[in-house]
């Protein structure tokens, strides 16, 4: 349910989305060739303008192929000078947005220089930016990646009002998000940190607990559960696989731990929360930790162990992240959290299997053979159990240090695999906390 608060500090905020095309990007010698203006108030489109423009200097063969803005279609367009009045006046005191205000922004403001003209002064907001405070762990937030994630209809990328419209729409998304998560200052829109990530939310002990309830009712994504104490000392973590399964376990913890804040934050693969409760394992409450691992010793059991030195034997797995086309790389030659790196797919193939390749050559040379797996032995069997059922997961793959070396291709491929049966399993950000 919307925090009326919220609403109307969101719906009292009026902005100007802009985007350019230019000729390149230089203001001192490049000129705009296209702009696109979109007004937003009450998170809604209400207005928008597109102007081609005459640069009056040649347009770049790769300018042109980029934007499909060629020389024929500027040629009867007015001078900057001639529109740049009637752009300023749509932009009056708006909030600016674009999706990379430092190109943007300042491209403009070097052209209001040229024409002798004050600077712009409204404050400005970035989406690209806003994305990466939002989506800690993305690692590609171009405007048309971002449109997909958000089933945004952006049909010619590099075209002014075209740009202008996706961002538009992503920047009322991300509205939405913020009145959804109760914001209660403007600054917030502009760092929006530890507070409205849309893979994480926080609850305070006086939050009743059907709250939380409804919360665990939609996640469809694996998850780690953290209780907190006076002062932020952490108390325990439970690794979530799939809530339906372990909701009465869940309840039943949030009513025995005595937690000041419980924190959700998705993960992706189940075997990040699972290597999340090792990393801490030692510091939990004895009163709390041998519980929880009672409990997932009994969920996670296989029904034959083939081998119980399977911890050594692997090189690396590679799971699926929480973002589509992402994946997680996990190295056992030193397995940690902090140890494991997400590639872009297709765009980061060479420099996954670099990665991979990398890792290889450093443990042969300097680690003599011999792993840190850093698993508690406490947690010894519940990862023996967890790795032999995820064998047999088309979410895991499991890559050997020699086929990194003699068949990276065949490993490139089994990536393909993955990710087609696992195409955006989660519908993350969509579905978010």
């Amino acid at each position: 349910m919307e925090d009326q608060n919220s609403v109307e500090l969101v719906d009292s905020l009026k902005f100007c989305v802009i985007d350019l095309e230019t000729t390149g990007g230089n203001p001192t010698n490049d000129q705009i060739i296209e702009i696109g203006l979109v007004t937003i108030a009450k998170r809604k489109v209400i207005e928008e303008k597109n102007y081609l423009i005459n640069p009056q200097i040649p347009i770049p063969e790769f300018i042109q192929k980029l934007t499909s803005i060629k020389q024929a279609d500027i040629k009867d367009s007015p001078k900057i000078e001639e529109v740049i009045d009637d752009i300023l006046a749509f932009i009056g005191d708006s909030i600016l947005v674009a999706h990379n205000t430092s190109f943007d922004i300042p491209f403009l403001n070097g052209i209001l220089e040229k024409l002798k003209k004050k600077k712009l002064e409204n404050k400005v907001i970035c989406t690209n930016v806003m994305t990466k405070y939002l989506i800690p762990e993305i690692m590609n937030s171009n405007l048309n990646y971002m449109s997909q994630l958000f089933n945004i209809r952006h049909v010619k990328a590099h075209r002014a009002i075209e740009d202008a419209r996706a961002t538009a729409l992503l920047l009322i998304k991300y509205l939405d998000i913020f009145v959804e998560k109760n914001i209660r200052k403007i600054n917030q829109l502009y760092y929006p940190r530890n507070k409205f990530e849309l893979d994480r939310i926080h609850f305070k002990n006086k939050d009743p607990i059907e709250k939380i309830q409804a919360c665990l009712e939609k996640i469809n994504a694996p998850f780690v559960m953290s209780f907190k104490g006076e002062q932020g000392l952490l108390l325990s973590t439970i690794p979530v696989d799939k809530v339906k399964d372990d909701m009465a376990f869940l309840l039943k913890m949030i009513k025995t731990v005595k937690w000041e804040m419980l924190t959700i934050k998705l993960v992706g693969p189940f075997f990040e929360a699972l290597l999340q409760f090792n990393n801490h394992f030692n510091k939990f409450n004895p009163e709390y930790k041998f519980e929880i691992l009672q409990y997932l010793q009994e969920k996670y059991k296989a029904p034959e162990i083939t081998n119980k030195n399977i911890i050594n034997d692997i090189d690396f797995i590679v799971a699926p992240h929480l973002i589509s086309n992402q994946l997680t790389v996990y190295s056992f030659f030193n397995l940690t959290t902090n140890n494991q790196l997400i590639f872009k797919f297709p765009g980061h193939k060479k420099k996954f299997i670099n990665f991979l390749g990398s890792q290889v050559i450093r443990f042969e040379k300097n680690a003599k053979g011999k792993k840190k797996a850093n698993i508690c032995k406490e947690l010894n069997d519940l990862f023996v159990n967890f790795l032999h059922i995820a064998q047999k997961d088309d979410k895991y793959l499991f890559v050997e240090r020699k086929h990194v070396r003699e068949m990276p291709n065949v490993i490139n491929a089994k990536i393909d695999d993955i990710l087609m049966a696992n195409i955006n399993p989660y519908n993350f950000p969509m579905n978010h906390l």
